[in-house]
């Protein structure tokens, strides 16, 4: 399964996905509580989501928060894949634990859609851990800006970082000088940039006027990367081990801390 799906322009993850499926049919169960016995569980139920929510973020947040100092406004990048639903979910159920205390009869009404939403999260969670796993560092071979040709499957031996972007992406170019200056301060990870798409006269000038200095940069104006990876969107990035296997995927936006989240599963 891939870690997103396309739906027209829109490239949505997964996670989010069962987290709207979560809350709807907590939503609907609380609507057909209410009918039965009286209480409606609504408010509470909305008030519980937005401390899972702060929460889930929060809890990311203290875990990075050395980074997350030296780049505050990396903090407001919600898009950055930067949550912890545990935590989250464990705020949630404090909230509304306290909140249900003096209110007995309200307990059913608002404990049993919670836990539907709790349940569906969490078999989320466990669908896409247990994804099949995936082939090693392929066999593709492409042209690099430098005229060099760069093997993917010949990389094996250390970590590799794939990065799938493209110039007329928006959260590529936001991402890209973070990636750039990552490549220098991580040099046991091989990071490749493979743009999608464009020509590599295009790129080299594009690369110029940003002031990027990359390596391994890669052309793949056919997309066969895409392809083979099964993407749906970009930026993505991929993190394979020594081995070749496949141990991080992010499709969309990465902030320092997010990407040093995926770079701690090498350790």
């Amino acid at each position: 399964m891939n870690e997103a799906v396309a739906i027209g322009p829109l490239v949505l993850p997964w996670a989010f996905l069962h987290l709207c499926v979560a809350v709807a049919a907590s939503l609907v169960i609380a609507t057909f509580l209410a009918r039965r016995r009286g209480q409606d569980a609504g408010p509470l139920l909305w008030r519980s989501l937005w401390v899972a929510i702060v929460f889930a973020r929060l809890g990311f947040l203290y875990q990075y928060k050395e980074l997350y100092v030296e780049h505050p406004l990396s903090i407001l990048n919600l898009r950055d894949g930067g949550w912890s639903p545990e935590i989250g979910i464990i705020a949630m159920w404090m909230y509304a634990t306290f909140q249900l205390r003096n209110v007995p009869a309200m307990r059913l009404s608002a404990s049993v859609p919670l836990a539907l939403g709790t349940a569906i999260v969490i078999a989320g969670q466990i669908q896409l851990a247990m994804r099949p796993a995936t082939e090693p560092l392929p066999t593709l071979s492409f042209q690099q800006l430098n005229g060099d040709a760069i093997d993917l499957a010949a990389l094996r031996g250390r970590p590799v970082l794939i990065n799938l972007w493209a110039t007329w992406c928006g959260p590529c170019i936001r991402e890209m000088p973070m990636l750039a200056q990552a490549q220098r301060d991580r040099p046991d990870v091989r990071f490749v940039f493979i743009n999608q798409g464009e020509d590599a006269a295009h790129v080299a000038k594009w690369l110029g006027q940003q002031r990027l200095t990359l390596s391994n940069v890669a052309i793949d104006e056919r997309r066969q990367a895409s392809a083979v990876f099964k993407q749906v969107g970009y930026p993505t990035t991929l993190l394979f081990d020594a081995s070749g296997k496949l141990v991080g995927k992010r499709t969309g936006e990465l902030s320092q801390p997010a990407l040093e989240a995926m770079l701690r599963q090498l350790r």
